[in-house]
């Protein structure tokens, strides 16, 4: 018989939560249609009674949430019988506010190892909620948020609520889909808030004992399922897979674990992608012509990718030059690194372009950047590395172009000339000696200091290469 009486109380439940739900949608359409109604009314015939009732249908909507829950709670308070009720409700709330109490100073003294994890745990957890749901609704209601204003103000809260023995202070995705259905557009819907929870405490507990706990899971409800897209998930596998994973696992664990633990997992594994990108971010290598290479790095340079950008540029190097050699065609002789997604370059990195630099002088091959911003020249300059740097990726390649044009035809008068000399048996020893002064052959080129460091130099503006300029 126990068995049927809380089989037949769990079914009345369910009822009252699909009402409060058919109520809400009924109330909600309601208020999306006279909104429509109120502006064809004003319109075409001004401020008429017409107007003014669906007026006040547009405030019934609005008002859905205490129409359903007062609602609820009268029905409650009807079948209230010898201190029984059919309804799970919320039950007795004792009056009063909480007092001043400092008390909490005295077990800080002796607990403060525990007490301060735990308290890092709770900040994180409750600032990453609270920033995951200002930025949900400041995407739906396309507003811009202040991360620093928002840290602010928890911080604030939290300080002032440990003297009152509060809750931790942080943002709640079901008050606040709640607060957007109502119609709340600015933060002082938040102080009518706290105003109206401060009177209910001092005089309305009595009252808030007989709401039905479906009566505010309906609620909940509601407000939230209006937040969900379902179009996201699609839109990230299109744009980026890897983003669609991180949602599935945050999304997943939110379920399983509940959004505090689920956002915490999400964002550990979403900064997993980022350093297993930062460990080997995407390079390609572009043969321009001439024997120059272009090699561009998606991404940045640091002490996390710099092994991997260092082997890909002697792997392209190498592995172009045996290209180059089994297709009968010339070698390589410039290469231009393509630094316009370089945010920094740290110490290692810095290094490993001094070892890309030697390599290349050993190699006789020039060395050439694209795109490096006026504080990495300065940064690499301050290292010890010069290297001729231009503006955008084409001035470079034309810039390598040049010189590696130049060094070949000085190659080849250095030939001729010494061709003629054969020739003439021995004379014409100043024309071989005016010849070989203009030994800027490639080789030289490459093992000689540059004097380019940065793209606003007037060798990089001007477009002359630094043979020609010398």
């Amino acid at each position: 018989d126990c068995g049927d009486e809380e089989r037949s109380e769990d079914h009345v439940r369910r009822i009252l939560g699909v009402t409060c739900l058919l109520v809400l949608f009924f109330l909600w359409v309601l208020q999306k249609m006279s909104e429509m109604r109120i502006h064809y009314e004003l319109q075409e015939y001004g401020k008429t009674a017409r107007y003014y009732l669906w007026k006040c249908l547009w405030y019934m909507g609005l008002m859905r949430n205490i129409i359903v829950v007062c609602g609820a709670a009268l029905l409650d308070y009807c079948l209230y019988v010898d201190d029984e009720t059919p309804f799970y409700v919320v039950g007795y709330i004792e009056p009063g506010l909480q007092s001043f109490d400092i008390s909490f100073l005295e077990t800080f003294e002796t607990e403060w190892a525990s007490l301060l994890v735990h308290g890092l745990v709770i900040a994180l957890i409750g600032l990453l909620e609270s920033l995951a749901i200002a930025k949900s609704f400041s995407k739906k209601n396309k507003y811009e948020i202040n991360n620093g204003q928002e840290m602010v103000a928890l911080g604030m809260c939290n300080i002032i609520g440990s003297f009152f023995q509060c809750y931790p202070v942080t943002g709640s995705f079901s008050r606040s889909s709640v607060n957007s259905e109502s119609g709340v557009k600015t933060q002082f819907g938040g102080f009518w808030t706290g105003f109206i929870v401060v009177l209910c405490l001092l005089f309305l507990t009595v009252v808030f004992s007989y709401i039905p706990m479906a009566a505010l899971a309906a609620v909940i409800i509601f407000a939230v399922v209006f937040m969900i897209n379902f179009c996201i998930p699609v839109q990230m596998w299109k744009v980026r897979r890897l983003g669609t994973v991180s949602w599935v696992v945050t999304f997943t664990c939110v379920l399983l674990l509940g959004i505090e633990y689920g956002i915490m997992i999400g964002v550990v594994f979403d900064l997993a992608l980022v350093i297993a990108r930062n460990l080997r971010p995407d390079t390609h290598v572009h043969d321009m012509g001439g024997g120059v290479i272009l090699m561009e790095v998606d991404g940045g340079w640091n002490y996390l990718s710099v092994n991997f950008v260092k082997e890909k540029v002697e792997e392209a190097l190498y592995w172009e030059r045996k290209r180059f050699f089994f297709s009968h065609s010339t070698t390589v002789n410039a290469i231009i690194l393509d630094a316009n997604k370089f945010n920094e370059l740290d110490m290692t990195a810095l290094e490993s372009m001094r070892g890309i630099q030697e390599d290349c002088k050993s190699e006789h091959i020039l060395l050439f950047t694209a795109g490096l911003s006026d504080e990495l020249c300065d940064d690499a300059q301050g290292f010890g590395i010069v290297i001729p740097n231009f503006k955008t990726a084409q001035e470079a390649v034309a810039a390598a172009q040049r010189e590696v044009g130049l060094a070949i035809a000085i190659q080849e008068r250095i030939q001729q000339a010494g061709t003629r000399q054969e020739e003439n048996g021995g004379y014409g020893t100043f024309e071989q000696e005016s010849v070989s002064s203009q030994t800027v052959t490639l080789r030289t080129a490459a093992s000689r200091p540059n004097s380019v460091a940065r793209g606003d130099d007037k060798n990089s503006s001007s477009g002359t290469s630094p043979s020609e300029q010398e």
